[in-house]
């Protein structure tokens, strides 16, 4: 399925800073209308909207996310992410990178990153 990716990678990180997550979703099933799945790179991939709605139950409340640079080439895109943790002693920033990898119709999301607890 040949579709325009940007447009929709950007609307997750605006939909998520939006504190609206029938937007995120949206914006993922529209990169992958037959189905979606997440990695957190060194961890089994899961069901996509399950790994979305627990991280919007771990951090929608208190994480904001600045996209700092999106590279899309064909059917797979890389984003360098600013992961915003708002805590009781001020913000702290975490890094990652998140990649997208779509054939046909689905979707495969890898995130690079560290866990804030560590």
């Amino acid at each position: 399925m040949n579709r325009e990716m940007e447009p929709h990678i950007r609307a997750i990180y605006s939909e998520w800073n939006s504190k609206n997550l029938g937007g995120v979703l949206a914006a993922f099933e529209a990169l992958g209308p037959g189905g979606f799945t997440v990695e957190y790179v060194g961890s089994e991939p899961i069901e996509g909207t399950a790994a979305v709605q627990e991280m919007w139950e771990t951090y929608g409340p208190s994480c904001t996310t600045e996209l700092v640079h999106l590279l899309v080439n064909g059917n797979e895109a890389a984003a360098l992410v600013h992961n915003i943790i708002a805590g009781e002693t001020g913000q702290t920033v975490l890094p990652s990178i998140e990649t997208y990898h779509t054939d046909r119709d689905s979707l495969r999301v890898r995130y690079f990153h560290r866990d804030p607890a560590k």
